[in-house]
């Protein structure tokens, strides 16, 4: 079970811009680390806010399942995985 605590930046504005980035991806996760579930419910910010990454800049974004998204969490190391291949069927 995931919580979501909403008020730690969450509002109208932010729900918007995710759903456009989740659509613009298919809701396909396109980190693609080991364990990835391919379906994608979560934002990443591929630079981080705290490294000055901007929040609502769509290239800045891409979508990402939950596991990929929070294992590149605050206090990792935050580079892009190697690619993995992916079936298109």
């Amino acid at each position: 079970m995931v919580v979501v605590d909403w008020a730690k930046g969450s509002d109208t504005k932010w729900r918007r811009f995710r759903a456009t980035i989740l659509r613009r991806d298919r809701y396909r996760c396109r980190i693609g680390l080991p364990g990835c579930v391919v379906t994608a419910t979560h934002v990443d910010h591929i630079i981080p806010l705290h490294q000055g990454g901007a929040k609502y800049d769509p290239a800045n974004c891409r979508a990402a399942c939950a596991d990929c998204n929070l294992s590149r969490g605050r206090g990792r190391e935050r580079r892009d995985p190697e690619p993995q291949p992916r079936s298109s069927w």
